[in-house]
Order: structure tokens, then sequence, then C-alpha cells
């Protein structure tokens, strides 16, 4: 079996050699894992940010109502302890407290020891002055007329007032207070007052807030004045007490802008009547880090195992390509040596078939000239003279003579082809020497108008500045006269004949460009081209750069035989420089005059086309090396 054969059945039959599919398929696994999981990852990333704000909602609504719940307590108690002054004092004037201080400062630091939010308690007269301390006794000198607290309940008649947060006075730290009216009877007679302290609430929130982060808890007032907040002091409970009063407990946590562009979510509750609220707040990017925080474990890993796959999926990738280049090179190097064993079987059977022609032409070439040496004999030896019969003798003789000139010349065509059988399974010694074309043409012109006939036209088209040849000078002469022939036989109802020549390329040495792909011909013996023309002038396209022509050194003379016979098709232009390759018919032609043609060609290091059309005519192009002339001044 053969090598190439068997291969090519290997290739056709491999299972494996789906090269596109494979490399489509492990395309799209890589793309699956890159975007799979990304979508993956942003679809849980999406639902656990929206848990992230449920929790941190669920979470504030939480601490907003403990936050409630303990400040509602504290307010409670402070309006029992209240109540238990204003009982006390309901029947006594200004000037009874006074006369019963200092039971009452007794009584009311006995009272503040039991309430922890409190610093301390004091009974204030109509006109702002301190009656009673629970701290202090006696009481300084201290009027609040001048207070807000003092103008809510004597002037506005508030039943509970919280004022802002106080410093200095009597007391040495900060404290806002929470007051009612002391009544005697009807009659508004002052106020009961508490000291509440800020660090009493702080220090709630702080162990309310001890496990969570970034959240923080506020005790406003209803018009936003912050009373107490941890973190103390907060900026941002502030900011935010302001907007309070816009809130409602039913609104549940809503989201607040600052003014620096940072969201917090923000859940208030009233405590009491409504003079304060509870407020717990968190900003967005504490949500966002504990987000991240979650999804951070979660998206490595699936960094790491989307990157491990990636990786072997894009090696796999490259490998498949790496195995069809392989591949691709293997096919290649099949189809070479498949050609390469076509070109071994075709040189062998051209060997075999030109050791059979050398060996018949020899013997033949032996046989014709036994023959033609006993035709001279006859014709040198002198006829019979007879006697009375003179005139019939000599033109017998004359008859004679004829017949064996008739054989002479066919004996000379015989030795002539037996010559060119020769000429084709021997190389033969080349001389080269330089040919003038426009001599070589004119010596050569009777023989071709000879070989033409009388209903051929025949006219030159030779450039007058064509350079000469390097070449054989029989062999060319052979070669024009063969071309000669062939045109001929293309016209028989007769046509034009033109034979022309022109320099192809620079004039002075440098690069020459020879038609596309036939620089790759040259060192096969030339190539036949079936395209389409006319005439020679189709072969100027073959010098246009732009026809992408392959560059060549040196200077060529292109030398063409161009008629307007029959034509021929693509497929015989092809094979038309093959040895014993003809489509005259049996006894019109032996193949081998375009075959000559052909190694004059690549002996002299040139080479030839043949292009043809059926009913267009044929051209055909011989490239001759040209001989550098002498540079011009």
């Amino acid at each position: 079996m053969n090598t190439s054969d068997s291969a090519a059945e290997a290739t056709q039959a491999d299972p494996h050699d789906d090269f596109p599919l494979r490399r489509r398929v492990t395309a799209l696994l890589l793309a699956s894992t890159l975007l799979l999981p990304l979508c993956l990852l942003a679809g849980w990333g999406w639902l656990a940010l929206r848990d992230a704000f449920a929790d941190a909602q669920r979470q504030c609504a939480l601490l907003a109502r403990v936050v409630q719940e303990h400040a509602s307590k504290v307010m409670e108690s402070n309006r029992l302890a209240d109540q238990r002054l204003r009982d006390l004092t309901v029947q006594w004037s200004n000037a009874d407290i006074r006369h019963h201080e200092l039971e009452l400062h007794r009584r009311m630091a006995r009272m503040g020891h039991r309430l922890p939010q409190a610093f301390a308690l004091a009974i204030f007269g109509d006109d702002g002055t301190l009656l009673v301390s629970s701290l202090l006794y006696p009481a300084p000198l201290l009027n609040i007329a001048g207070r807000e607290d003092y103008r809510a309940i004597m002037v506005d008649r508030e039943p509970l007032h919280l004022s802002a947060v106080l410093i200095g006075g009597v007391i040495p730290e900060p404290v806002f207070k929470a007051s009612m009216p002391r009544m005697q009877g009807q009659r508004l007679a002052g106020i009961v007052s508490i000291s509440l302290r800020p660090s009493y609430f702080a220090d709630f929130y702080r162990q309310l807030l001890e496990n969570t982060d970034g959240y923080r808890a506020a005790l406003v007032r209803n018009d936003g004045a912050v009373l107490a907040a941890y973190p103390w002091p907060d900026p941002d409970a502030a900011r935010f007490a302001a907007r309070v009063r816009h809130m409602r407990d039913s609104d549940g946590p809503q989201r607040i802008e600052r003014a620096d562009g940072h969201a917090w979510l923000v859940t208030v509750h009233p405590v009491g009547d409504g003079v304060a609220s509870a407020m717990v707040s968190v900003p967005y990017r504490v949500v966002y880090r504990a987000w991240w925080q979650r999804m951070a474990p979660a998206s490595l890993a699936a960094a790491v195992v989307s990157a491990v796959l990636s990786l072997s999926l894009w090696s796999a990738l490259r490998r498949i390509r790496a195995e069809e280049a392989v591949r691709r090179r293997w096919r290649d190097e099949c189809a070479r040596r498949e050609q390469l064993e076509k070109r071994y079987r075709q040189s062998r059977k051209f060997e075999a078939m030109g050791q059979l022609i050398g060996s018949v032409a020899h013997d033949f070439r032996n046989v014709l000239a036994v023959i033609s040496a006993y035709t001279d004999v006859l014709l040198l030896r002198p006829g019979p003279d007879v006697e009375g019969n003179s005139g019939r003798a000599e033109r017998a003789e004359r008859a004679n003579r004829t017949a064996l000139a008739g054989i002479r010349k066919s004996l000379a065509s015989g030795a002539l082809l037996a010559e060119r059988l020769l000429g084709v399974v021997r190389r033969r010694e080349h001389r080269s020497e330089a040919i003038a074309l426009h001599e070589e043409l004119q010596q050569c012109d009777p023989l071709i108008r000879a070989t033409l006939g009388p209903g051929i036209a025949l006219r030159y088209a030779v450039s007058p500045d064509c350079l000469p040849v390097h070449a054989d000078r029989c062999e060319l002469g052979l070669a024009l006269l063969n071309l000669t022939a062939n045109a001929r036989d293309a016209m028989p109802e007769g046509g034009v004949l033109e034979i022309g020549a022109a320099n192809l390329g620079a004039a002075y040495g440098g690069a020459g460009t020879l038609p596309p792909g036939l620089d790759a011909h040259r060192a096969s013996g030339g190539t036949a081209d079936g395209a389409d023309h006319d005439d020679h002038h189709a072969e100027e396209g073959a010098e246009d750069p732009a026809n992408a022509a392959v560059p060549m050194r040196g200077v060529y003379v292109r030398i063409w035989v161009s008629d307007s016979g029959i034509g021929m098709p693509a497929h015989v232009a092809d094979r038309a420089l093959e040895p014993l390759f003809t489509t005259k018919p049996d006894g019109a032609g032996t193949g081998l005059g375009l075959s000559q043609v052909s190694d004059f060609c690549r002996e002299a290091g040139g080479a030839v086309t043949v292009r043809s059309a059926p009913g267009k005519g044929t051209t055909v192009t011989l490239f001759l090396p040209a001989c550098q002339p002498s540079r011009r001044a």
C-alpha cells in the first residue's frame, strides 16, 4: 500500500479531526467558567446585600425600641419623683418651702440616690428663684427666669419640658432638665426640676451597642436638640436631629442623605408624650462593609476555583490549537510527500519511457542510416545504356531518381525525428552566446515563412531597444520553428502570427520582475497558464508591480509568439509543456515541440508560459536572460 494513500485514509478516518468544534466547545466552557460564576456571585451578592439591609433595618428598629423603652422608663421615674415633690409641697407657699428647706433637702437627696439618671432635684419659685436643691444646702442664689425651661412651664404652661444640655451654674457637669409645674391648689406656684445626666444614657447606649458595628443611638428633643447620644459627642446625631420632627413612628427605618453625600439608615420612636424621640442610626457604609465581609470569602473561593478552571481550559485550548497546528503541518507534510512520490513515479515513468525511446530511436537511426546509404548508392549509380529505347529508359531513370529523392527526403525527416527523440531523453551540451534578436529573426524569416505557408500573415513586434539574450542559437531557432509549426496547425483556415520581443524589468541591471508564480516554475522548467489573452499586449500586465509580481534580480527579455488560432481550453494548456502530450491526430504530431522549447528555456536560465483560451488564440512567451549592456553616459 502506498504510504501517502494510507496517510490520506488515516487523515480522513481520524475521529479526532474536529478541531474547530473542540476549539469552540473549549472556548464556550472557558467563557462559562468566567461568566457563570460571575453571574451567580452577582445574583447571590444582590440577595446578600438585600438581606444585609433588611437585617440592618430590623436591627435599627429593635435597638430603637430598646432605647425608647429605656427613655420611657426614665421619664416615668422622673414623673413619679416630680409627683412626690409636688405632693409634698402642694399646700406650702414659697416661704413655707424655705422654712422646711433642710427637711426637703434631705428627702430630695434620698430620692436622688434612688434615681441613677438624676444628678440633682430642685424646686423653684414662681419668680424663678431656687428654693430647695438636693445637691446643696442651703440653696445657692440662683434664678432661672431667663431660661427656656422657666418660660416653657410658667409662660407656655407645658406639662413637661426637657431642656437642652446645660453646662455651668451650680452643677459641674453637663445635664438636661426635666421640668414640671408645681401647683399650690389651683395656682401655678413654681417649678419642680430634675437634672438628668446625659452620661447615664450614653453608658446605657454603649452597653446596648457593644456588639454592633457602626450603630449609633441618641435621645433627641422634639425640636431636634440632642439630649444624649453614644458616641458622645455625636455630630451626626446633631445633623440628623433636625430631621427627626419630619419622621413618624410608623414610617420605620428611612434613608437619609447627609450634606456630604453619605447615606444613613435612621429609625425614630417617640418617647413619653412626644417631648423626645429615641433615634438609632447606622451608615450605609457599615452595611456595605458587613455585606462585603460576608461576600469576600465566597468571592475569593469562587475566584480561585474560576481561575483554576480557566487556566485549565486555557491550557486545553492552547493544546488544541497546538495539536491543530501539528495536524496541519502533518497534512502538509503528507501532501508534500505524496506530491514528491507522484513526481518520483512520474520521473521513473519518463525515465523508463526515455530509455525505451532512446533505444528505439538509436536502432531506428541505424536502420535509416543503412537505407540512406543504399539510396545514395542508387542515386550515384549511372543508368543502363539501352539502345533503341533511349527515351523510355530516360523516363524510367528519371522516375527512379524521383522516387529515390522522395525516399531520401523521407529518410531525412525520419532522421530528424530520431534526433528529436534522442534530444528528449539525453542532455545535450548547451552553448550559450549573445544573440541579437533583430538579426536572428531576419535569418530565420525565410524558414518561418516557409513553415507558415501562404495563408497566414506574419508580423514582427520587436522593441527597438531590445537587448541581446544569452542562449543557444540553434536551440532558439529550433524553438521558433516549433512554435511557428504549432501556430500553423492551430490556424488551418489562416490567420495572423505575431513574433515580438521586449525588455522585461530594468534596462540596466537592478531588479526585474516576472509574472506571479513564474519564479517558482523556473526551476521546474516552465508553466502553462490558461488565462484569456488576445495578443501579446495582454502580457504587459505581468510587468505591473501592482499585480503582485515576484521580484527577481537581473534583466530578462520577453519573446512572445502569438497566433489567432482556435486556442486551447485551460486543462489542455496546463499540460501543453509535458513531453509526448499532443492534441493532434495520430501521425500528425509527436508532442515533443513544446517540451523541447521548455527544456531550452530552462537550460538557458529562463522560463516559458502558455496562455490560451478557446477561440481566442494562443500566446507562448519565452523569458530569456538578457546580456547586460554597458552603462550609457
